[in-house]
């Protein structure tokens, strides 16, 4: 009951399972709709450690948070298949800063029957979800375009530029940098076929690059500062 409380809090939508084998049951009929999972310990009919075990066989990766009163290691959990830990009794502030961090997401760029949809994507994976948080760190995020078969490392706000770009706009062309570790540089991104060539830079002219497109990426983000489309 707690919890429903501080979820409708932030505006959560959420289902409560009454104990694991529950919470097996939802994850299976709900597979892919979840960003996250609240997984208590200590529950009746089955606990939260073989429920995760379960979910983690069963259905397709989406993080959990193991809350518990319990004395249990962060490498304890990561063996059995949860992806953190929130020691009972917490604060909401601090379950509230889990659940931001843990449900970070990719950006996706698809063509579909001749419309550019960007979306939000889960990670696939727990390593995923690592590097999506240490890129949330840095202002960054991964920028996925189907069919070229690459990703790129952007500006956390530049999916509101190319939006703007060729969906606002109706221009044909989008220009974004690229801040991976290997091959960085500036990309065009041509809206007829999602076709992308790029521009190789050296290290000072990344730098130089970054400022321009770090203000750029920042104004659009003040203008259209709203939810992707699912």
């Amino acid at each position: 009951m707690l919890l429903a409380m501080l979820m409708n809090d932030c505006g959560y939508d959420f289902d409560i399972a009454s104990n694991g084998k529950k919470a097996v049951e939802l994850a299976k009929a709900n597979e892919g709709e979840y960003d996250l999972c609240l997984m208590d310990i200590d529950m009746p009919v089955m606990n939260g450690i073989e429920a995760t075990q379960l979910i983690r066989r069963k259905t397709k990766y989406f993080p959990i948070i193991a809350l518990t009163g319990n004395p249990i290691s962060m490498n304890k959990c990561c063996e059995m298949g949860l992806d953190d830990l929130l020691q009972k009794p917490y604060y909401p502030s601090k379950l509230y800063a889990k659940i931001s961090e843990l449900t970070v997401k990719a950006v996706k760029i698809h063509n579909k029957k001749n419309e550019i949809i960007l979306a939000e994507e889960k990670p696939m994976n727990p390593d995923e979800l690592k590097e999506l948080i240490e890129l949330k760190k840095k202002g960054l995020t991964k920028l996925k375009i189907v069919g070229v078969g690459y990703t790129f490392v952007v500006h956390r706000n530049i999916q509101n530029k190319i939006s703007h770009d060729l969906i606002g706009e109706g221009k044909e062309l989008s220009e974004f940098l690229d801040r991976s570790d290997k091959e960085p540089g500036r990309c065009h991104l041509y809206k007829m076929n999602l076709h992308v060539t790029k521009d190789l830079f050296t290290p000072d002219e990344l730098e130089e690059a970054i400022q321009g497109e770090d203000q750029i990426a920042l104004r659009f983000d003040k203008v259209t500062n709203k939810k992707l489309p699912e």
